[in-house]
């Protein structure tokens, strides 16, 4: 398997993989910070061109904006507004770049900011943010035409993997942008996953479910991947946080 890992302590691993194309262009960043982590996978759109270039200015530009921005203790709803404001900086970004070859680039993008047991998650396009826990909860619903379709009852969710325009991005940074944002609670032993198309695309809800939690994150990784590489020759990435369990007399 050839790939770039990179974890984070007993807590996070993320890994990318070009997988069967001639580059890669998904990009992912793992921030620490001061009280909790920033975490984000970017995935140049296909088709586009510079979609490596696009992936990889906007997850630069994300974790530079937010490591400026954000300081201990911020409250949460200033967080989501650091968050946004971290999307939109990206997206200005790409667009000052998207001059001469790399005109009309773009990509997809998703991050979570973690702070002990809350999760803030903001995505513009398809990449994904997963909650594990006991069952699989896609936090994060696409900017896609196939994801509206499925939304206004003219295509079966089961069909969308099969479908000619299932990557048919309505909503990208460099492109028609936006950001949605949403909250979630981790218990001790949750899993937060963040993925590019190329990764969850092959990975059913059956399997994600069966997956052992209990294992660290990066061999959590290795094993998810060595199955969407068995089927598949697209860019693939993920990102696995695990909430940690404490032992008695252990504080969160």
């Amino acid at each position: 398997m050839i790939g770039r890992m990179m974890t984070v302590g007993s807590e996070i691993a993320g890994l990318t993989c070009r997988g069967g194309r001639p580059a890669n262009e998904d990009s992912f960043t793992i921030l620490p910070l001061s009280d909790g982590y920033l975490i984000a996978v970017a995935d140049g759109i296909g088709g586009q061109v510079a979609g490596d270039r696009a992936s990889s200015i906007a997850i630069t530009t994300l974790r530079d904006y937010f490591s400026e921005a954000y300081t201990g203790g911020l409250k949460l709803d200033e967080c989501h507004r650091k968050l946004e404001g971290g999307f939109t900086a990206a997206d200005k970004a790409v667009k000052a770049a998207a001059t001469g070859d790399a005109q009309g680039m773009g990509t997809t993008l998703v991050a979570a900011f973690i702070r002990r047991n809350k999760a803030i998650i903001a995505h513009t396009g398809d990449s994904r943010a997963y909650h594990l826990s006991g069952r699989v909860v896609s936090v994060t619903r696409d900017h896609s035409l196939v994801a509206e379709m499925v939304q206004r009852g003219l295509l079966d969710a089961s069909e969308v993997i099969h479908h000619p325009l299932r990557s048919y991005i309505t909503r990208s940074i460099g492109g028609d942008f936006t950001v949605s944002t949403k909250s979630i609670t981790l218990h001790p032993g949750d899993v937060l996953l963040l993925a590019s198309d190329g990764f969850y695309e092959h990975l059913d809800e059956q399997i994600l479910s069966c997956e052992s939690l209990r294992d660290d994150p990066a061999g959590i990784l290795r094993r998810l991947m060595h199955r969407v590489l068995a089927v598949t020759r697209d860019n693939a990435t993920g990102i696995v946080y695990r909430s940690p369990v404490y032992s008695i007399g252990q504080k969160e």
